[in-house]
């Protein structure tokens, strides 16, 4: 038993499983006997009670009940024993000893060996190894040492024997799955009470149909798994805010139910917790759960868990020293050796509860991080939290009105929440810092009939009993939207219909998982399951999505419609991710300590940042090295914020807070501090900016900003809907724009000041289908089976017969949802992407009447380092080259020819030399903030100054030779600003004075510049912004179709499309003309230097790329 393990030595798992199973028959055989028995003895028990004799019978059957329950028991651990005798093989010991070998292996060692265990996963780790032979700081691994998954090792040196007793050093997850005991102990349970027969049916009926219905665990774990394979909450069956449509339980989970945090290493996260199928009770009313509730009760042989959330979940009551995990959970439930419990997952974050106590029940104690970070709990005698004590010192307490939680109240002084109640205990008004309502509740008999929230949105829900339960049968909101419930236990289907006629359907199986959902449009997706776990959909047009999870809940692949696959590998037992390796082989890496601490990053190409920690108890670093060397400094505060931070460069900022963790200043390096102000509810209610200026908001009941003042005191109004949109908003000239919507929220009108407005339609998804503009032009999109955009229909502005003109433009998509084709009358373009899904190459191929425009055939190829920079680009100009550091600042260009341009860079990017092949262009000077305060322009030497805003003020340039003139010497030029930050004036040795007026919403008004001369040139505009011609015999007309058609002396004419065609002034008339992507293509007409004619050229990405201009002279 004491070989020496070695890499390549295997690991295997005992038949404990099989073992557990055959007991659990033969124990479940024994148990049903014994209830069979037990209930002759319990029927005449009944019927004798009114003899007096009864109650002795009854005891009697319980006693036999109980007896044929602990034989069960006794055979089923009996069979398990025996099955755990025997070993079969799982996979090898990965890797080993860096420096020491046996028998030309690397030698096994504890903790640092990695193994590839079958059963478990390829990222388990040796847990044990010898008391006495100690290699790299590690015990040596032996034959029969475990590890952390409970395998043992199988094989070892023929020739090397290590001595010593096992030392564990990584907790080792029970041989047995907890779900197997789980399983194995109802079994038994409910064998021995089927023997009763109809005793307690009813209840029991009940009790097992709210089994069945998901916690509120399993409906994150559905919505997480859905996301991860790009499915909407709605697929999975989730719908009206929210309703889970499969048991038709509503439920309440998210940020709404957030009532504060308190920020620290370890924040206190005050989150409730509501679902209709929730048996249990509350210090908020029955059904609720807020996340200190949560305790460890024994059960018959095993225990229940109150999850945070509210959820019961069944443990087996594990011997002191040992450990269990939950399957479905995602948990490890752990029995200490001081009698203490811990409840912890894969996160790190442990909840830890006191023994058992006489009456069978264990409380919170504390949560704690790996890095000790953590949050203390006292109880009141009735069991109820008394305060609870966050990491930073902080301290919470609870007050209490009749049996139910009145508040949440900081250091007993500040009110965090607030609960209010009906008559009969029920919460119906959840009120924040500050008195702000956050949530408001209505009930009947028990049940949730109501809720609005925060924006004032009213959500309804009708219940009816269908199958023994209550369900969600009618939903409605105040902002119009209505959905219908139905539900079909026999065939499965659970559908809804919408207040306008669209239907939505789920098809579930008999695991209750969908199994396929009919959206709004008819389309289906099929969804895929593996032990019960969703990990594949078969998408609209038959793409498919697939992922691959281990038994920690953790993704291992992910693979998309075009078969590419990114693979995960994680950092031991923990959710901390060790490799992402995406499809094209390139991989990024990152390193976590014992205490689940970053300790530093790798990227693709190698570069490596690392974080320094000043002690193992601090969970936030306090440097950052970059790949260069560069160091970032930190400071925090006791709430886990950062209170200073140094740059490599050693610019200092720094940061101020309140005790609720709210900014209140800051101060950059230069010394510029901006103030900041927050109300009693938490919301920023003014800015003082370094200059003194001062900007102020005010917020409505609702939480959502109502008016906002700037530093001149002009203010903007806004209106809210209750889905939380703007439904108007009133400038600082009294102006007001008005948003409407349809009962989904999507946009249907958008009025544009000037009467006319833009309109919109939907599709039943909520994709546009329409949109109609204020000049009457229109855009009409289509989609293909799969959802992606196949065809948008451009509609011009109709003639004067009322004929409308039509371009169509066409699109392509591969299976990812990636544009691989588009078409228009003058070209079709190709796009070419690699398996990251990045452009490599497109083409455009014009059509015979693109030809006749002058578009020619153009190509354009892409390529990108392993950092996954662009570092490549050739097309028609020639090959572009770039490099880049290992920050991914560009530092080399490569022109066609080959010259180079370069940029010399310091601290974490900042530009301090350009360089043209061998040649210095220009140098720069930074200021603490690293803007630029100077430039060497060859002979000249340009400066510029800045004010407290970081708003350039000046300019200067003056040559830096040995003898220069006076009036050669210094070029300046002053900028000068309004308290709303706009240009005002600049002042100019060449040009002299410049001034600009603007109205209160920056609208140019005016602009004069003496020195030259020129006429004060005034503007005004309309309500949507469009130029007016200024005249004052008329009143001034505005533009309602955003086509100025004059303006002074200038007149103008479109297209249908709204592209300019025709510009004339005076004797001066110029023609444009266009491509079917609105790209100008050639102008033509007379200007100051005669006739004329341009023509102007774009490579396939539709950048510009050359312009010919032809004239008397010829043509440039």
């Amino acid at each position: 038993m004491f070989e020496a393990a070695r890499v390549d030595d295997q690991i295997g798992h005992s038949h404990a499983l099989a073992g557990l199973i055959g007991g659990t028959i033969v124990g479940g055989l024994l148990a049903a006997a014994g209830g069979f028995a037990s209930r002759a003895l319990l029927i005449a028990g009944m019927g004798a009670s009114c003899l007096g004799v009864g109650l002795l019978l009854v005891g009697a059957a319980l006693l036999v009940g109980w007896a044929s329950l602990e034989l069960g028991t006794s055979a089923r651990d009996s069979m398990a024993q025996s099955g755990a005798d025997s070993l079969s093989p799982e996979g090898p010991i990965v890797t080993g000893a860096r420096d020491v070998f046996i028998n030309d292996k690397p030698a096994a060692i504890a903790t640092t060996s990695m193994v590839a265990c079958g059963r478990d996963g390829p990222s388990m780790q040796m847990a044990q190894g010898s008391s006495k032979v100690i290699i790299n700081d590690m015990p040596a691994s032996r034959k029969g040492d475990k590890t952390n998954c409970d395998a043992q090792v199988m094989e070892g040196s023929a020739n090397v024997i290590i001595g010593g007793e096992a030392v564990t050093t990584l907790p080792i997850t029970p041989e047995v799955s907890e779900n197997w005991y789980k399983a194995s102990d109802l079994t038994l349970f409910f064998a021995s009470l089927a023997g009763f027969g109809g005793a307690g049916a009813a209840a029991g009926k009940l009790a097992k149909l709210i089994q069945k219905m998901p916690g509120i665990g399993k409906l994150s774990r559905i919505l997480c798994r859905g996301s991860s394979l790009l499915i909407g909450a709605t697929a999975v069956g989730i719908v009206a805010r929210p309703v889970e449509i499969i048991s038709g339980q509503k439920f309440l989970s998210d940020d709404d139910e957030l009532d504060f945090v308190l920020p620290s290493a370890l924040p206190v996260r005050w989150q409730r917790y509501w679902r209709s199928g929730n048996p249990g009770d509350s210090v908020l009313g029955r059904g609720w759960n807020l996340f200190w509730e949560t305790s460890l009760e024994r059960h018959e042989e095993g225990l229940v868990w109150r999850s945070p959330e509210g959820d019961y979940i069944s443990f087996p009551l594990v011997e002191k020293g040992h450990r269990t995990w939950c399957q479905p959970e995602k948990r490890w439930l752990e029995h200490h050796r001081d009698g203490h419990w811990t409840v912890y997952d894969i996160s790190g974050e442990v909840w830890h509860y006191s023994a058992l106590s006489g009456e069978g029940r264990a409380t919170l104690t504390h949560i704690a991080d790996p890095c000790g970070n953590r949050t203390d709990f006292e109880w009141r005698d009735d069991g109820r939290l008394q305060a609870l004590t966050d990491s930073a010192g902080q301290r919470v307490i609870c007050r209490y009105r009749d049996g139910r939680l009145s508040g949440a109240w900081l250091d007993d002084e500040i009110c965090l929440a607030g609960y209010d109640y009906d008559g009969e205990g029920q919460l119906i008004t959840v009120t924040g810092r500050g008195g702000s309502v956050l949530r408001r509740f209505g009930w009947a008999d028990g049940l949730m009939i109501s809720h609005e929230d925060g924006n004032g949105l009213r959500s309804d829900y009708q219940w009816q009993e269908i199958d023994s339960l209550p369900r969600v049968v009618v939903y409605s909101n105040s902002a119009g939207e209505r959905l219908n419930f139905s539900y079909n236990f026999e065939t499965g289907v659970r559908s809804v219909e919408r207040e306008d006629g669209a239907r939505a359907a789920w098809l579930v199986d008999d695991d209750d998982n969908v199994a396929c959902y009919t959206d709004f449009d008819g389309r289906q997706t099929h969804l895929l399951y593996e032990q019960g776990e969703l990990n594949a959909v078969l998408l609209p047009g038959g793409a498919m999505r697939k992922s691959q999870w281990d038994d920690y809940g953790r993704m291992l692949s992910e693979t998309d419609e075009l078969e590419h696959t990114t693979l995960y590998q994680w950092h031991r037992q923990s959710d901390r991710m060790a490799r992402i390796t995406g499809p094209d082989g390139a991989s990024e890496s990152a390193q976590w300590d014992e205490r689940l601490r970053l300790i530093s990053e790798t990227d693709a190409a190698g570069a490596i940042t690392r974080y320094h920690y000043p002690n193992a108890e601090t969970s936030l670093p306090e440097r950052i090295t970059d790949p260069l060397g560069g160091e970032v400094q930190l400071r925090w505060n006791r709430q886990g914020l950062v209170t200073q931070r140094t740059d490599c460069s050693g610019s200092v900022t720094t940061f101020d807070y309140d005790r609720f963790g709210q900014l209140l200043s800051s101060t950059d390096a230069e010394g510029n501090t901006t103030r900041r102000e927050w109300n009693a509810a938490g919301q920023l209610v003014a800015i003082e900016l370094p200059d003194g200026s001062r900007e102020t908001l005010r917020w409505n009941a609702h939480g959502q900003i109502e008016r906002w003042r700037d530093a001149l005191e002009s203010e903007v109004r806004l209106r809210w809907n209750a889905l939380g949109q703007p439904v108007s908003m009133t400038d600082r000239l009294n102006r007001t724009r008005r948003w409407h919507y349809d009962p989904r929220g999507n946009l249907i009108r958008l009025e544009n000041g000037n009467g006319a407005d833009y309109r919109f339609e939907y599709d039943p998804l909520g994709r546009p289908q329409r949109e109609i503009r204020p000049d009457e032009t229109s855009r009409q999109f289509s989609y293909d089976e799969a959802g992606w955009l196949s065809m948008v229909r451009h509609g011009g502005q109709p003639d004067a017969d009322g004929e409308q003109p039509v371009e169509v433009h066409l699109y392509r998509h591969d299976a990812a949802g990636q544009l691989i084709w588009r078409a228009h009358d003058h070209a079709g373009f190709h796009y070419t992407r690699d398996e990251l899904g990045r452009l490599i190459g497109v083409e455009r191929r014009p059509t015979d009447a693109g030809a006749a425009l002058g578009i020619e055939f153009d190509s354009v190829t892409l390529r990108y380092d392993k950092a996954g920079n662009l570092c490549e680009e050739a097309g028609a100009g020639g090959a572009l080259g770039y490099d880049y550091d290992v920050l991914g600042n560009l530092s080399v260009l490569t022109l066609p020819e080959g010259q180079q341009l370069s940029w010399l860079r310091y601290g974490s990017g900042h530009v301090s030399a350009v360089k043209f092949g061998q040649r210095l262009v220009s140098e720069f000077t930074r200021d603490r903030l690293h803007r630029e305060l100077s430039r060497s322009q060859g002979a000249r030497l340009q400066t510029r100054g800045y004010d407290a805003l970081g708003r350039r003020t000046s300019q200067r340039s003056q040559l830096t030779g040995e003898v220069t003139l006076p009036e050669q010497q210094l070029l300046e030029r002053l900028y000068r600003y309004s308290g709303r930050g706009e240009l005002t004036s600049v002042s100019d040795r060449l040009r002299g004075e410049l001034h600009f007026g603007y109205d209160a919403e920056g609208r140019l008004l005016k602009h004069n510049e003496p020195r030259q001369g020129l006429t004060v040139l005034k503007f005004s505009y309309d309500d949507a912004d469009n130029l007016l011609e200024r005249d004052a015999m008329m009143p001034p007309q505005p533009v309602s179709n955003n086509r100025l058609g004059q303006w002074q002396n200038l007149f103008f004419r479109y297209d249908a499309r709204g592209n300019l065609i025709q510009r004339r002034h005076g004797l001066h008339q110029q023609h444009y003309s266009y491509d079917a992507d609105n790209r100008l293509i050639s102008a033509s007409g007379t200007g100051p230097e005669g006739k004329f004619t341009a023509r102007y050229r774009y490579d396939a990405l539709g950048r510009r790329i050359a312009k010919a201009v032809t004239t008397q002279r010829g043509t440039v």
